[in-house]
């Protein structure tokens, strides 16, 4: 038995999303110490970092698919038992 929301629930802005605002500041937090090194190789050499410049990138775009998938969900998710989030009722397979 397949559980969906349903179509008249009220739609949430994206901003109310504890995911959207858990991989913005996850993006923040990894990018910052990269952009930090990059700013000081430059004043320092001149020149940027590919490699630092290519982290961030990863970051941004892994930050964009998590953001689009929570944007994309439809489906319910269950947690197991034990661990924050909902359990999975007894009657869904």
């Amino acid at each position: 038995m397949q559980v969906t929301q349903s179509s008249t629930a009220p739609k949430k802005s994206i901003f109310h999303s504890t995911t959207f605002w858990g991989a913005v500041l996850t993006a923040i937090a990894s990018i910052s110490p990269v952009i930090a090194k990059n700013v000081e190789t430059y004043q320092n050499t001149g020149k940027l970092d590919p490699n630092g410049i290519s982290q961030i990138v990863v970051v941004l775009a892994t930050t964009g698919v998590t953001i689009l998938g929570r944007v994309n969900a439809t489906e319910t998710i269950y947690t197991p038992k034990g661990l924050p989030g909902a359990d999975k009722p007894k009657d869904v397979c």
